[in-house]
């Protein structure tokens, strides 16, 4: 009983939360609904790039509880460190993320979410630590393998990084999920041979998702014609994937694909599911800029800072466009 106590006044210190009797309240249906829905205006917040109020909103999610500890309290609390974070607060994100680590021990998620916030601190040392226990503790979860792959190159781990790589190839398994896991793998190992075996298999499985990774692997193996056809069929299997097309995106204009990685944008642009418009505008108006087709990009930019006016960066840029 004393634990329990313990991890609940830990999530009480993380989330600020007024104690109000007994820890072992219950929610109320209204309240629960309220949780949701402020949970869900803080994301929109967040992915707007207003992270002061995006905070607040998680706050007012997490106020709902009545001190109630689910999965959901525990959600919002990552949510809010990632929100904290962003908005300059380091201090108060460290602490979320530390009481989160007070309540759970194992939590591989705040352990890569603090290596994260270590990282860009340009704290390598304990980002490194935060990203081996997130392994340790992260069980079969190849998403968690993978962030932290990319996380260890970034502070010129390579080797870590590899080894990385290396032992989640390791993780048994023969579901859709395994096979098109190891190809993305393989994929990023640039193994694109085995790759391909694995994900044919998760296609074979009916996995939509295999279908994008081999997309990739035939686009960097120089078969650009079946990459577009997969991406062609992809893309109209899931329409609503906003976050991977954003990725695609992405990726096409970091190999110099500015029309192709423009169509991703306005594709997105274009659906009622634009969760990241500010971002996605934002590289909408890059890819316009390098096609040299300043008159529009200059049109997308003006309307850009009116309605995101704390973006100093695009407000920079918009100066150096009226020169264009």
């Amino acid at each position: 009983m004393g634990q329990v106590r313990k991890k609940r006044s830990a999530l009480l210190i993380l989330t600020a939360m007024l104690a109000m009797g007994s820890l072992a309240g219950c929610q109320k249906k209204e309240e629960a609904n309220d949780q949701l829905s402020f949970r869900k205006t803080g994301i929109h917040r967040m992915n707007a790039g207003k992270y002061g109020e995006a905070v607040e909103f998680f706050q007012k999610a997490l106020d709902q509880s009545k001190a109630v500890v689910g999965e959901t309290e525990l959600d919002i609390c990552y949510y809010k460190a990632v929100a904290q974070y962003n908005s300059g607060d380091t201090k108060g994100a460290m602490e979320t993320c530390g009481a989160l680590l007070d309540y759970n021990k194992k939590d591989a998620r705040a352990y890569y979410l603090r290596g994260c916030m270590n990282l860009k601190e340009g704290k390598g040392k304990e980002a490194l630590g935060d990203f081996e226990n997130a392994l340790a503790y992260c069980g079969k979860d190849y998403e968690v393998y993978i962030s932290v792959y990319e996380g260890l190159l970034a502070i010129g781990y390579e080797n870590k990084a590899t080894e990385t790589l290396k032992k989640a190839l390791k993780l048994e398994g023969n579901s859709a999920e395994d096979y098109r896991e190891r190809g993305h793998i393989y994929y990023l190992m640039e193994d694109y041979k085995s790759a391909k075996k694995e994900l044919d298999k998760a296609i074979k499985e009916k996995d939509s998702k295999a279908r994008l990774y081999l997309a990739q692997v035939y686009e960097a193996d120089g078969e650009a014609k079946k990459a577009n056809n997969l991406y062609e069929i992809y893309m109209q299997e899931n329409k609503d994937d906003t976050s991977i097309m954003v990725k695609m995106g992405e990726a096409q204009m970091a190999s110099g694909k500015y029309k192709e990685a423009l169509e991703f944008f306005q594709r997105i642009l274009d659906g009622k599911n634009t969760g990241q418009e500010q971002q996605i505008r934002r590289n909408e108006i890059i890819a316009y800029e390098n096609l040299l087709d300043f008159s529009t990009a200059k049109e997308k930019m003006a309307a850009y800072i009116e309605d995101y006016p704390d973006d100093e960066a695009a407000q920079r840029e918009h100066q150096f466009l009226q020169t264009r």
